[in-house]
């Protein structure tokens, strides 16, 4: 005997309640059903001098927090590895408790089991959420007040493009085509970056729709340009338009195509894009920024309005999907 139509109908509808308050939660929106990302309050930045940071010890020097499945503290992972920053910045992985959803340290950083605690010790009150990327100062003093210096991705990028000490030699120099590379993270950040998450937490079918239709339009401009001009956003020479765009696709079919329903087109349709992400894969120290396996774990497994079931699937390492 099947299960009673109007017990299914009942059993919707609450799911369809407690869905939402849950969405509330983890993504707002707005009164169309559009996801809107919260924005961060900056506090005022203090970047330590290349005198000062050359008579610390290693353990007083800046430490960047990042987490291996957020998208905008891997912009931030990758400008480190670009510009050789470990000399003079402590490099900490956060790793993500599915259970609770917050980022914890194994082992305890500076007295802190989890980001949050972290965070505190800042004595920041303009911060409200504990977020990753995060760069901040211990100093050579104090061992349980730090200086957060950012946790803006886009801002931190900047800060780490001209961090007073580093040992890559790189050609790296965003400020090359300026007008370019702000028209490229416009279009990106609200587009692509913003866009695989307007897709996947969209609270119904028309929302979905325009941010899918958004997501590919954009897509479709960047797979011409890069045919025109590339092989970079703004032509000869990697900015970071390119690292704004690299952790949204290299992330497509772990995460964005299965997950998100970022699924109009795969995104082998798009064979310049798939060159240029290959290419910047085997960049320097890129390909260890890059987890597929941590990825899915986190995403599938953390999100649980999206995946209810908490099942994490099988997928290919990045590096067979990003080469072959």
């Amino acid at each position: 005997m099947g299960t009673p139509p109007i017990l299914v109908k009942a059993a919707k509808e609450i799911w369809n309640c407690e869905w939402n308050i849950l969405m509330n939660g983890l993504a707002p929106s707005d009164s169309k059903g559009n996801y809107k990302r919260p924005k961060n309050i900056q506090p005022k930045i203090q970047i330590p001098t290349k005198d000062d940071l050359e008579n610390r010890d290693m353990d007083q020097m800046p430490f960047l927090i990042v987490g291996q499945s957020c998208p905008w503290a891997h912009r931030v992972w990758i400008m480190y590895e670009i510009k050789g920053l470990k000399a003079t910045i402590n490099l900490n992985i956060a790793q993500v408790n599915t259970s609770s959803g917050k980022w914890i340290f194994e082992p305890n950083l500076k007295g802190s089991k989890t980001l949050q605690d972290l965070y505190k010790k800042c004595n920041n009150s303009q911060v409200k959420r504990a977020t990753v990327p995060m760069l901040f100062d211990p100093g050579k003093e104090s061992k349980s007040k730090f200086k957060l210096i950012n946790n803006e991705s886009a801002e931190l990028l900047e800060i780490l493009n001209s961090w007073p000490v580093n040992t890559n030699n790189t050609d790296f120099n965003p400020k090359i085509h300026h007008k370019k590379i702000v028209k490229w993270q416009n279009l990106i950040q609200e587009n692509i970056n913003n866009g695989v998450y307007k897709c996947g937490f969209a609270r119904n079918q028309k929302a979905y729709e325009k941010a899918s239709k958004d997501l590919f339009s954009t897509m479709t401009i960047i797979e011409e340009s890069l045919k025109s001009n590339g092989p970079w956003l703004c032509g000869e020479d990697l900015t970071i338009a390119d690292i704004r765009l690299f952790p949204t696709l290299i992330r497509w079919e772990s995460v964005y195509e299965p997950l998100f329903k970022c699924s109009k087109k795969p995104i082998k349709s798009f064979p310049n894009i798939i060159k240029w992400r290959k290419t910047f894969f085997n960049l320097y120290n890129i390909k260890k920024t890059c987890d597929a396996d941590a990825w899915r774990k986190d995403y599938f497994g953390a999100l649980f309005p999206l995946n209810p079931s908490s099942i994490i699937p099988k997928g290919e390492s990045i590096s067979k999907i990003v080469n072959h």
